[in-house]
């Protein structure tokens, strides 16, 4: 057996690593901020708001949950500031979430079969796969769940409230999801929380429940929460004034709407569309040719979901249950594949009753019309995933700013940096390595201000940067006469150049260009200028 999670490990670990600061194609946004938030806890013990090793980072645009962050300051500190570092904690974390479930399974089972292969399946994961190449928090919240789990049922209270409770610091789904499973897990075990166990939990989710009372924790989910977008009951609304019958209220009311809403993002996540078919609709999460599954899977889990009920496995039919009300309680829960994490453990132990039940059979032709296809399916997603996906994906990855600001020429007064394409100041810090203690002392804010600077709007990073835009007085047809010496502009072709001209082909009058980036398509996507003399 331990060769066998041996194998497993070294599986999953390639699976994970294998081209992973180039597949995704670039880091796009959260993971930017994450990179660079653990490089300023690094150099100055303080986030990018001066905040002194705080419990709920602030990033530039809103709180950050610190686990994931805190986590990437090693990866940053042995390797430098870089793709690979950021997504290191999530390879490690991806890597070994088999071996977890393969322990948990046999605790909760007692079926070595089943144990093996639900952890097979979850190393071949496409689901699982592709979030741990990308810093995504919900990698290491599984892993979390998986170990509070298994050290509840070996009864070490004080560890397993440990990894319950950090889960509330890594994603904000957990504070639904977690206190659901622990009913489950008390009801399986059979053995309600211990003294130990309860105070422990409760103490080191003393921080959360104070940042919760004040507004920090949970405010991302708080935003999206379907309680709070007044979409959900508009339809109903506007049907109960549409009528002046006396029972309208009673049909049509917010409470109705809210209830159908989360039914219908409940059983959307159940869809053959979103498992296996074609998954979420938001590229970044999801290979958009297939589902969230391999679509091979879709016999053995509706086999295994029956098998599972005729052996009393209940507990992950329970899992499987709860997984998407988190989700479902947010407006666009429905297809979120990183809200509905959680299906991805009882999914690959679905898949593996399905396929150990069709195995007993023992007859060699069974192994044949099962493993081939499976491979084949995995060969196939594999073979668009590294070849294709870079592709049809890099608009959700924001490529081109890892070219323009690794190799960003020196030796001018000023920079002018478009902040129109993507908001462009983390990116900016990132891949300049921008001296965090520098930019604490510097930064002020992050709004547009009219005229900032001669034919520009933004906001200034002490008085060498501009992160903006040219203001509306600008002709975009003669750019070249609004430029100014001595400064470096970074323009976008989609935001700053009239439609239709490619400045590969027709130079701006009165601009020097000094390097242009495009993307995987051979798309012009910026442009850096000076005015030429």
């Amino acid at each position: 057996m331990k060769r066998f999670l041996f194998f497993l490990l070294i599986l999953s670990l390639f699976l994970r690593t294998l081209w992973v600061t180039r597949i995704p194609s670039e880091l796009f946004g959260d993971e930017i901020d994450v990179g660079y938030q653990a490089y300023s806890l690094l150099k100055t013990g303080r986030d990018l708001y001066s905040q002194p090793f705080p419990l709920y980072p602030k990033s530039l645009s809103e709180l950050r949950l610190p686990v994931l962050l805190y986590s990437t300051v090693p990866s940053v500190a042995l390797l430098g500031l870089n793709s690979l570092s950021v997504r290191l904690p999530e390879v490690l974390f991806g890597s070994i979430a088999p071996l977890i479930l393969f322990l948990l399974v046999l605790k909760v089972s007692g079926k070595r079969s089943l144990a093996v292969f639900s952890a097979i399946f979850l190393a071949i994961l496409p689901w699982h796969i592709h979030y741990s190449r990308v810093a995504f928090e919900v990698v290491i919240m599984l892993d979390f769940i998986m170990l509070g789990s298994l050290l509840y049922l070996r009864r070490s209270w004080l560890l397993s409230a440990l990894f319950f409770a950090l889960t509330f610091y890594t994603y904000s789904t957990s504070i639904v999801f977690v206190p659901l499973l622990l009913i489950g897990l008390f009801v399986h075990a059979k053995k309600i929380p211990t003294f130990i166990f309860a105070i422990c939990f409760l103490f080191l989710l003393s921080p959360f429940f104070y940042n919760l009372y004040t507004g920090s924790a949970g405010s991302r989910y708080q935003l999206l929460s379907i309680f709070k977008n007044p979409d959900v009951y508009k339809y109903s609304i506007e049907l109960r004034n549409s009528s002046k019958q006396t029972l309208e209220p009673v049909f049509h009311n917010r409470y109705i709407s809210i209830g159908e809403y989360f039914m219908k993002n409940y059983l959307s996540a159940f869809s053959t569309d979103f498992l296996f078919v074609r998954g979420d609709p938001t590229i970044r999460h999801s290979f958009m040719i297939s589902g969230q599954l391999l679509p091979i899977f879709a016999p053995f889990v509706l086999i295994g979901l029956a098998a599972l009920i005729i052996h009393k496995q209940f507990f992950w039919l329970y899992w499987l249950t709860i997984s998407p009300i988190a989700s479902a309680l947010t407006y666009d829960g429905g297809f979120h594949a990183t809200r509905l994490f959680f299906m991805v453990i009882p999914l690959s132990i679905a898949t593996a009753a399905g396929y150990w039940h069709i195995l007993q059979h023992r007859k060699y032709i069974w192994h044949v019309l099962t493993f081939v296809p499976i491979i084949a399916n995995f060969v196939y997603l594999s073979h668009f995933y590294i070849i294709h996906y870079p592709k049809v994906s890099w608009r959700w990855w924001q490529t081109g700013y890892q070219q323009v600001f690794s190799n960003l020429p020196t030796g001018f007064s000023k920079y002018y940096i478009n902040n129109t394409y993507e908001p462009s100041l983390i990116r900016f810090l990132f891949y300049t390595k921008y001296d965090p203690k520098l930019f604490q002392s510097q930064f002020t804010l992050d709004q547009p201000i009219k005229d900032i600077s001669y034919n520009y709007d933004g906001f200034k990073l002490g008085d060498k940067y501009v992160f903006g835009t040219f203001s509306d007085k600008v002709n975009k047809y003669n750019l070249g006469s609004f430029l100014e010496s001595d400064i470096l502009y970074l323009v976008s072709a989609r935001d700053e150049i009239p439609p239709g001209v490619d400045w590969t082909f027709d130079k701006p009058a009165g601009a020097e260009i000094i390097s242009q980036v495009y993307s995987p398509e051979n798309i012009p996507l910026f442009y850096l200028i000076t005015k030429s003399e």
